[in-house]
């Protein structure tokens, strides 16, 4: 309701009230109510009335005004503090954390990415190319993970996944989707060249009980696929 609405309510309440009373009194034996008396009942509550509601009404608009920049503002903080600014995905701290809850209800599997040579991009085009290789790369992996997966950047090139209910076979097709995925990824440089991205990735196992377990086994065995030539998916021995 607007303020308007509110104050008229107000003051058709005020008047309501104050003639019901008069109405009653008027009944009480030996009790005559002149017309005079009649029209202060209805002017009173109207010049009382109509300032004081329109005051308050304003005063609770503002209220509900700042609750709501209160509310944007909070929601803005909280998307800072678990937002990765450069890619839009979870920092690492949510992203563990999130994991670790999800893993604790229903287990899967965690998959680490890495970027290959992505220090080399930097020394070569700029951290500015370095910034929209990320970006694009974040953009790929949103593309491909389903709505329940989690997903977020844990390191300057390094990003992780976890797909809960996952088991090794369907999270080594999923690695692979997502290898050729950012493998496919163009970000031209500055003379219109595209750059190469790949990506090696590693896989959790079965063993793993908890998240920083799981973590650790894809990590190692990320570098294992390192150690293998790069652009492929290695899973935890």
């Amino acid at each position: 309701m607007n303020i308007w609405g509110k104050v008229i309510r107000a003051v058709v309440v005020s008047v309501g009230v104050t003639l019901a009373v008069m109405a009653a009194m008027s009944r009480l034996p030996g009790l005559d109510i002149p017309g005079p008396y009649w029209v202060m009942g209805v002017a009173l509550p109207l010049l009382l009335s109509g300032p004081i509601s329109w005051s308050l009404a304003r005063q609770a608009a503002r209220i509900a005004a700042l609750n709501a920049e209160l509310h944007e503002a909070y929601a803005r903080m909280k998307a800072l503090a678990e937002t990765d600014q450069l890619t839009g995905l979870a920092n690492r701290a949510t992203f563990l954390a999130a994991a670790e809850q999800q893993h604790a209800q229903q287990p899967g599997r965690v998959i680490v990415i890495d970027l290959d040579h992505f220090k080399a991009i930097n020394d070569t085009h700029g951290h500015a190319m370095g910034d929209q290789v990320l970006q694009g790369i974040a953009h790929t992996l949103r593309r491909l993970v389903r709505p329940d997966d989690l997903v977020g950047r844990i390191g300057g090139e390094e990003f992780a996944l976890f797909l809960p209910g996952a088991d090794d076979s369907s999270a080594a097709t999923r690695a692979d989707t997502i290898r050729a995925g950012i493998e496919q990824v163009c970000i031209p440089d500055g003379n219109g060249t595209p750059i190469r991205i790949t990506a090696s990735i590693g896989i959790s196992g079965p063993h793993s009980t908890a998240l920083p377990e799981a973590l650790q086994a894809a990590d190692l065995a990320m570098y294992r696929a390192k150690r293998a030539g790069r652009n492929r998916v290695r899973a935890a021995a």
